[in-house]
C-alpha cells in the first residue's frame, strides 16, 4: 500500500515531515505553496473536506480544475461535494471526458454502490472517502460508557465491510483519512493507496504511534506513559510518528537527522 501524508496546513507540518524524510503526500490545492520546491511524490486533494468543515469555498472550480496541467500529480482528486454523493457522482460523469490525468472518482462511503460499480468499471484507481466519521471513536471520560461501546460496534461492522471491498477490489482503491491504527495494518497487503494526517496525533493528543517490541503490532499510546517518548516535545512526535508509520508500511523515505 502506497501512503500519503496529509494534514500539511503551513511550512511547520512540512517541515516535520521532511525531518522524518517522508516521500509522499497529499495536499488541498491552497496548501501546494507550502511545498514548492520539495521534491516529492504528490497527490492533489480536492479540499471537499476542508471546506465542508469551514462552510466555504476554499478554490474556484475552475481554477482547481486547472491544477492537474501544472505538475505531474500521482492523482488528481474529482471535486467532490460532501454530503451530495449523487450530484459528486454526475459532476464525475461530465468530468471523466475532459482528458484530466489521473483523475480519482469518490466514492462516499454508505451511497449507493451501483455508483462504486460504475467508477470500477470506468476508472483505473477510484477513491473511498466519508469513512473518518465512523472510524474514529471519541473515548472522552465524559461519554456515556454504552455510547462508546455503540460507536465502537459500528466501527467493527463499517471496518469488516471495508476490509470486504478491498479484498475484492482493493488495488484499484484509494482510501481518504485512514486514521486508525489496526485499519492501516490490516489493509497494507490489499489496498492500492491511502492517506492520513494521523500522524499528528502527536500534536492533538500528546499521543505516539510505534510498533509494539512483542506483538509486533502498530500502536498508539500518550507519551507520557512511554518511557522513550516521555521527554519528546510536539514536533519530535510527530517527526517519530511520521517515521513509525513509514517503517512500519515499508515506505520509501530519505535519511534525515
Amino acid at each position: 500500500m502506497k501512503f500519503y501524508f496529509s494534514g500539511i496546513a503551513s511550512k511547520s507540518e512540512v517541515a516535520m515531515l521532511q525531518a522524518a524524510g517522508i516521500q509522499r503526500v497529499l495536499v488541498d490545492p491552497v496548501d501546494l505553496k507550502n511545498i514548492q520546491g520539495w521534491e516529492i511524490e504528490t497527490a492533489l486533494d480536492s479540499g471537499a473536506y476542508r471546506q465542508f468543515k469551514k462552510g466555504v469555498e476554499i478554490i474556484d472550480f475552475e481554477d482547481y480544475m486547472e491544477l492537474w496541467k501544472t505538475q505531474p500529480f500521482a492523482f488528481v482528486t474529482d471535486p467532490d461535494i460532501i454530503g451530495d454523493p449523487v450530484w459528486s457522482f454526475a459532476r464525475w460523469r461530465l468530468l471523466k471526458d475532459w482528458g484530466i490525468a489521473n483523475l480519482l472518482p469518490v466514492w462516499t462511503w454508505g451511497s449507493d454502490e451501483s455508483m462504486l460499480h460504475e467508477m470500477l468499471d470506468e476508472a483505473p484507481l477510484v477513491g473511498i472517502g466519508g469513512c473518518v466519521p465512523w472510524l474514529r471513536v471519541d473515548k472522552r471520560r465524559d461519554r456515556d460508557p454504552a455510547d462508546i461501546k455503540a460507536d465502537e460496534e459500528r466501527r467493527e461492522q463499517n471496518f469488516a465491510y471495508l476490509k470486504q471491498l478491498c479484498q475484492w477490489h482493493g488495488d484499484q482503491f484509494h482510501v481518504f483519512g485512514l486514521c486508525w491504527e489496526r485499519a492501516i495494518e490490516e489493509l497494507a497487503d490489499c489496498l492500492y493507496s491511502a492517506d492520513s494526517s494521523h500522524w499528528l496525533v502527536g500534536a492533538r493528543k500528546g499521543a505516539v504511534i510505534f510498533k509494539h517490541s512483542r506483538s509486533g503490532r502498530l500502536s498508539q499510546a500518550p507519551a507520557r506513559v512511554l518511557s522513550f517518548a516521555r521527554d519528546w516535545n510536539r514536533e519530535k512526535r510527530c517527526i517519530e510518528n511520521a517515521k513509525a508509520l513509514a517503517d512500519f508500511l515499508r515506505e520509501p523515505y530519505a535519511n534525515s537527522d
